[in-house]
C-alpha cells in the first residue's frame, strides 16, 4: 500500500485529528455505526454498531475497528481491517453528517462511521 501525498495526506490526517477530537477518547474503546459501502455499485453492505478506537499523537495515529465484537468473522476475507492508518487510507470527515469516510484502496468497500 503507498502512502499518501500531499493534500490527501493532509486532508486524512485533519480528519481523523476533527474525529479524535470530536471523541477525546486516547485508546479507549467506543461504539460507532459503520456503513460499507460497495465501491462498484455504491449499495450499503451492512450498517452495524461496531467498537472503535482511535489514536492521535505525534508518533501514531491509526483508528482501529474490532469487528469480532460486531459479529463480523473473517473479516479479512471480506476486505476489512483491523487497522486504518491516515497515512496511506484516505480519509474524510463530514461534520454537517457527523461522519468520517475510509477509502482503502486495498479494499473493495468504503467505510462510512458515524457518530
Amino acid at each position: 500500500m503507498a502512502k499518501l501525498e500531499g493534500k490527501t495526506l493532509s486532508d486524512s490526517l485533519n480528519s481523523l485529528k476533527s474525529f479524535h477530537r470530536f471523541h477525546d477518547f486516547e485508546c479507549s474503546e467506543f461504539d460507532v455505526g459503520i456503513k460499507a459501502i460497495s465501491k462498484s455499485d455504491k449499495k450499503v453492505i451492512f450498517d452495524k454498531h461496531v467498537p472503535v478506537r482511535v489514536v492521535f499523537n505525534k508518533d501514531r495515529q491509526s483508528i482501529t475497528i474490532v469487528w469480532q465484537e460486531a459479529g463480523i468473522k473473517n473479516y479479512r476475507s471480506k476486505q476489512l481491517f483491523e487497522r486504518y492508518d491516515p497515512n496511506f487510507n484516505e480519509m474524510i470527515i463530514d461534520e454537517d453528517n457527523f461522519s468520517l469516510e475510509i477509502n482503502s484502496t486495498e479494499s473493495d468497500k468504503i467505510l462510512i462511521i458515524n457518530y
